[in-house]
Formats: C-alpha cells, structure tokens, sequence
C-alpha cells in the first residue's frame, strides 16, 4: 500500500486550518513564509524557548521591541490554530501555549522598561539586585491558572516590596508607574502589526480609582480593610510571573490568608451566587444568551462550581489551593465532594467548551465566547468541532451545557432553607411556624419542643446575636423540627440534639450557613441523633464534621486507606514548622474517619466486627504518622514518611486485638533495637514526645487518651525498652497478668523490622510450659 504523499497531507491540513479560520488564511497569504514554517514546524509544540529566541534581538528600539512581540504572537497564533485545528494538539497544549505566550511577553515587557527607565533616571548599577527595584507582576483570571485561552484579555495586578526614594526625584511608587505603563503599552498598544494582548488592571485594589501599582503594606491593609467579597475569588487564580523570591513570599503570605479561611466557609456559597446574578444580570443586558462562556450551563459556572468547593475548605486542604480549574474537578472527584461520574461528565463539558470557546475566536481573532448567527460561521465552527452540521453540534452542545446548569444548580439553586425562615414574614411568630408542623394539637412531645424553642427566645445569649445570625438560627429551629417529628418516639431527643448543635455554633456563621444551605445536611444530622446520641454528642463537640454531610461524603463505606494517608501526608509537609497546625491536621483526620465509620455504622454498611477493624487501622495510621512527626521534631531521621529505624509501638488491649471502639484508649509499649545506632536516651525522649503528641488537648481535642502502664514494670519503669530487656522482663519477672495482657499485644506502628523480632519474644512467652493447677 503506498503512503499518503506528506504534502498532500500537509496541503489537506492547510486547507482545514484556512476552513475554520479566515484570521489563519490571511496572515499566511500576507507571509507565505509562514508556511513552510509551519510544515517544518507543525508537529511539535511551541515551546517557551522558541519563543524567547523569537524575542531575542540587537535593536533595542522601543519600536523594534513592539514589532518582535507582535510578529511572535502572530506566529504562535497560527502555529496553534494549525495543530488545534488538525487535532495535533490537545486543549492542554493550547491552554499553556498561548499562557507561555503571555508569560514570556510580559516578562520581555517588563525587563525592557525597567532597564530603559533605570538608565532614564540614572539609578546606579546595583539597582539590579535591589529588591525595591523588582516590579512583581501578578498575573490573575485564567493568566494565573496558565489556562488563556487563544483570544483572551489578561488581567494583571502591580505589586513592589516597599516605597521609598529610587532616586532623588521619584519615589519607587512612581518608578514603577512608569515601567507599568511602559509594559501596558507594550502588549495592549494597536498598530499597523495589531496587537500583543489587551490588559485589564481593573482587579487591582480600588479598580480603576485606585494607584496603578501597589506595595506589599498598601495591599495588606487593603485586603484587612477594603476588599469586597468577590475579590477572594478573583486571587484565588493569582500567580507571580516575575518578582523577586522575598518579595514573591511576601506576597503569597498576605494572598493565601485572604482567599482561603482557616475553617471550611460555607458562607462563600451566598457570596458566590451573588456574584454570578450579577454577572448573569450583565449578559442578560447584554443580549448574552448564547454566549457559552457566562450562559446557562456555560464555562463560568463550572469554573464557579470549582472555585466555590476552593474557597469553602481551601484553608484546611492544601490541594484544593491549585489554581487550574481542570486540577481543581481533579481533586474534588479525588475527595467526593461530587462523584467522580459527575465530575468526569464537568471534565468533559469544560473540554468541549473550551475548544469550542477557541474554534470561535479562531474565526476572525476576535475575543468573542458567542455562538454565531451566520449560516456560513455556523458550519465553519460545526466542521471544526468535528461534525457534519449544525444540528447535530448543537445537539452535543446542549447535553453538555445541561450537564453544567445542573451541577451548578445542584450547589447555588437548590431549595435551601432560606426561603423558610420565619423572619421572612414579620407577621408569623416562630412559635406559630412551628406549631403549623405538628397537624394537631400539641401534645406532651410538641410542648417540650415549643418550651426549648422559648427557652431559646428568651435566652440572654440569644439577646446579643445579630439579626441576620438570629434569622437563620430561627429558620433552623423550624426546620429541625420538621427532621425530629419524622422520628416517631424520638422527636424529642432528635430536636433537643439539633438544638444542642445550633447552641454550640450560634457563633459561628459558617456552620449556620451550612445548614442553611444544605437541607440534606440536617437531615442527616437528624437520622445520626436518632441512631447514635454517641455521634450526635461528636458533632456537637466537632461541629468542623458537618461537612461530612453534605453529598457524596455523606454516604458510608469502605474507606480509600492510601488516599487518606497521602492526603494527610500532603498536608502535614505543607504546614511543616507549624506543630499546632500539625496537631489539628491529625486530630481533624481521627474525627472525620470516625465519623464517616459511624454513618456506615448507622446505616448498616459495615458489621461490628468490619468497625473495630477499621477503626483499628485509623489507630494504626495516627500513631505512624504521629510518630514520624515527633522524629522530625525530636531531629531523629526519617527517610520520608517511613518510621525512625529501631523504633516499635506494640498495642495491647482492644487496639492489640483490633477491637477499639469510638471512644476506646490506646494500651501501648515503645520498644527499641539495642543494636541501633541511636541512642537510647534519644529513643525515650522520642517517646515522651510522642506521648505528648497522642495525649495533648488542643481546639480539636485530644488525639488518643493512651495508657503505658503495661510496660515492663508498669508506671515505675522505663518508658521505652530494648528487645532484649522486654524478653528478659516476660521470661523472669512478669505477673501471669502480664502474659494475659499479652496474648492481644500485636505491632502497630513503628520499624516493622521488629514486628518479628516482637512476635518471636511473644510465641516464646505465651508457648513455654506452666504448672496447670498454679495458673
């Protein structure tokens, strides 16, 4: 069989570029050069050193600089259109390219006008390394995330480490006006070579009224002060493109703080859909209908659908911090916050959308995410999505666009209890909300309720809570009421545990808007408080758990035990240094997993026996981690998250024989190798720590209540053991308790090279004769 001849292919392939983009044929008929260029070059990327060799030159005019920018956008334009177009190149490549693309021309910008304006003002030589002279430019929006589409504006924001005098006669506010304009002019200017890329400044602090630059001090006290709620959204994607080190640590400290909340922020959820009515109101005005990007079912609202599980528990989960909208879906799926099904069907949609969004601004290099209304557009954009007509694309179209307008509806449009609150009529009394629930006259149950519900009206505490705090928490008191009623016999305990829980958060907007927002969640709440006062006492205490109930981490089950340790892993090296954060990661970790163990327990997932077994392995994995971190800080080494080498922890009791409970203690015994080259005064100081580790109560509580007596000679001696003088003890002096306690001793956590050195010593114990009758 003969081969296609190459040019034919590449002649077919030019024709498909010139059929999707009339922006494409005209550049090529304008420089026929372009297109050898490109059949030499097409089946490889566009790499940033391609480009920055582009840029490289010995005319140092501004002109010249103007012209090299805008001749290599134009050629990465084409060079992406071709391989796009031909399927050469997925929406990944496309998205970093033309990211890179920006990138490398702000950079080459940036560095023309702060060398050319330095020589202007004369600034001695060492201002090079001068930190004050480095202009960090902060790339947001989709430039942040390096996920640009082919025709997009990029928004930047000007940052420096401090003012002062640059020289004599300006200060560095004013010497970085100045090179911020240069570069503006630089990308955003329109000539006879057209333009590199618009920019928009309008996010920096104060918009368009505010100074064109800011320093570190100024957007500090901005973000404390000024800063409107929409704008975490908007730094959630910032990224530094250039700056000094020190100055980019400076700004991320003051960035990450102000996007994601220490604790999981459900208010976020109101603030966000605020924010898209606004700018759904603006399309709406704008005759936007079908523009793909803000439309129903468009890519802003999976971007919101992403951004919103972000912002909610960002602040306690390090990988949620990414500001790639597909990594983000990634690691929502990861952590079922929404099914991995519904997330790959997002993943999906977000692909199509973004490829169409290209294939319409490949047209005419236009910056439009509208649909086209001309029946020759209608076809060129159908054939480059890869179907026959219009109809059939527009079918595929809206199957995506409905998979996006329900996720989203899902999470923002959803019947929350808002609506409900009795506040919301000033002519209904609570009281009478409630009494309309109960279809019948109230008896001994309902008046118990209604005599808590007053309790709680006349309650000094309750005096002191703002309006809207105090609306919500009446919205709730209605609609736990309705959850406890459909629990014949327990109303009353499932509505005074319900109670109890807004008591112990009424202080704390984020869990009220949880609820608020989630229905679904207080539901459950209500059917945990039925089956297990234990687990209802548990959230009251950990109310940071309500999150558990929401959506697909609600459902009980087998936990994913290698995904729990790497994710807690991830998140005690990104707070490395900080213990006490440490300590809330660990103890956070024991309450989650306890709790998803008692929804599958209630629910009757999982039998007792699977339960202990379980909660055995959470055990387990908090003491080898727990360890791991008190070897880092007692300076023991660790290759990684393996254990210190010579170092063992043996369980007894319920957690040996693998049946702990809920609120079960730990029996343990630390035992080292003799022959280790470590120390054993630095193995029992290890110890100690570890102890205060397990044992210490912070905020979130107290890890494991751990009891080491049990060791040799109980409370009287040494901490920790060799191996060697652990035999001796159980050979020559244990009490026949002793071997008892040990028939359930197993090795948990710690060095496994001395699992069967551990076992050898415990066969041998339990194995050797005994006088019968004596026993």
């Amino acid at each position: 069989m003969t081969a296609p001849n190459p040019l034919t292919v590449f002649d077919s392939q030019i024709e498909r570029m010139f059929h999707a983009s009339r922006y494409a044929s005209g550049v090529l008929l304008r420089e026929p050069a372009l297109r050898e260029a490109l059949r030499l070059a097409g089946g490889a990327p566009f790499s940033t050193a391609d480009m920055t060799r582009a840029l490289a030159a010995d005319d140092t005019s501004v002109s010249a600089l103007h012209q090299r920018l805008r001749a290599l956008r134009q050629h990465v334009m084409v060079h992406l259109i071709f391989r796009d177009i031909n399927r050469l190149a997925d929406l990944a490549e496309i998205l970093s390219t033309v990211s890179a693309l920006a990138e490398v021309s702000v950079t080459a910008a940036l560095d023309f006008h702060t060398s050319a304006t330095a020589k202007a003002l004369h600034l001695p030589a060492s201002w090079r390394t001068e930190a004050r002279a480095q202009l960090v430019v902060v790339g947001m929006g989709k430039l942040g995330a390096a996920e640009l589409n082919v025709s997009s504006d990029i928004d930047l924001i000007f940052v420096y480490a401090e003012d002062g005098d640059a020289t004599g006669e300006k200060s560095w506010r004013e010497f970085h006006t100045q090179v911020g304009k240069g570069l503006i002019r630089a990308l955003d200017a329109v000539d006879e070579n057209g333009f590199v890329f618009r920019v928009d400044m309008r996010l920096r602090p104060f918009g368009d009224a505010g100074p064109l630059v800011t320093s570190l001090a100024s957007l500090d006290e901005y973000f404390r002060l000024h800063a409107r709620p929409w704008e975490r959204y908007a730094w959630l994607k910032a990224h530094a493109i250039t700056g000094e080190a020190g100055t980019v640590a400076a700004l991320t400290a003051l960035v990450t703080p102000f996007v994601f909340r220490r604790y999981h922020d459900f208010g976020a959820i109101n603030e966000m859909r605020e924010l898209f009515a606004q700018i759904r109101a603006e399309a709406i005005k704008r005759n936007q209908h079908d523009n793909i990007k803000v439309g129903v079912g468009g890519i802003r609202q999976i971007e919101f659908v992403a951004q919103l599980h972000q912002l909610i528990r960002g602040g306690r989960d390090s990988a949620l911090q990414t500001r790639s909208t597909r990594e983000a879906l990634k690691e929502i799926g990861a952590r079922q916050l929404i099914t991995p099904s519904r997330v790959a069907a997002l993943q999906t949609a977000y692909v199509f959308l973004r490829e169409l969004e290209h294939r319409l601004q490949y047209l005419d290099d236009t910056q439009t995410q509208s649909l086209p209304t001309s029946e020759e557009d209608r076809a060129r954009i159908a054939v480059a999505m890869g179907f026959s007509d219009w109809a059939l694309f527009l079918v595929a179209l809206d199957r995506h666009r409905d998979c996006v307008r329900g996720e989203f509806d899902a999470l923002f449009l959803s019947e929350s209890l808002t609506a409900k609150s009795p506040a919301a009529n000033p002519e209904t009394t609570l009281e009478t909300t409630i009494h309309a629930l109960f279809g019948a006259p109230p008896d001994a149950t309902h008046e118990r309720i209604l005599q808590r519900v007053r309790q709680w009206q006349g309650a000094a505490r309750t005096a002191t809570l703002s309006p809207k705090t105090r609306a919500r928490i009446e919205t709730l008191l209605v609609a736990a009421t309705g959850c406890a009623l459909k629990f014949p016999g327990q109303e009353i305990a499932v509505a005074l545990a319900l109670f109890d829980l807004f008591d112990a958060v009424d202080r704390r907007e984020t869990y009220l808007a949880l609820l608020t927002e989630y229905p679904d969640a207080l539901a459950r709440a209500a059917r945990i408080a039925a089956k297990s006062p234990w687990a209802a006492e548990f959230l009251k205490r950990h109310p940071i758990l309500l999150d558990e109930l929401i959506g697909a981490t609600a459902t009980g089950g087998a936990i994913n035990w290698p995904q729990e340790i790497t994710q807690l892993q991830a998140a005690c090296d990104h707070a490395s240094g900080d213990i006490e954060r440490q300590y809330e990661l660990l103890r956070h970790t024991k309450q989650l997993l306890t709790l998803r163990l008692n929804i599958a327990d209630i629910d009757e997932q999982i039998d007792v026996m699977t339960l202990s077994d379980e909660l055995s392995r959470l055990a387990d994995l908090l003491l080898n981690t727990t360890l791991v971190l008190a070897a880092r800080v007692a300076g023991i080494a660790c290759l990684g998250w393996n254990p210190p080498a010579g170092f063992a922890i043996v369980g007894y009791g319920k957690l040996g024989s693998k049946e702990l409970g809920y609120a079960s203690d730990l029996d343990l015994v630390f035992l080292y190798d003799q022959a280790s080259a470590i120390p054993a005064d630095r193995y029992a100081r290890l110890a100690q720590r570890l102890s205060s580790w397990l044992n210490t109560t912070t905020t979130g509580g107290q890890l494991y209540d751990t009891d080491l007596r049990l060791r040799p000679d109980g409370a009287a001696g040494m901490l920790v053991s060799s191996l060697t003088a652990f035999r001796e003890y159980q050979l020559t002096r244990a009490w026949t308790w002793e071997h008892q306690a040990l028939t359930r001793a197993r090795w948990c956590a710690g060095d496994a090279a001395l699992a069967a050195p551990f076992e050898a010593i415990r066969h041998e114990v339990l194995t050797q004769s005994r006088d019968s009758q004596k026993l």
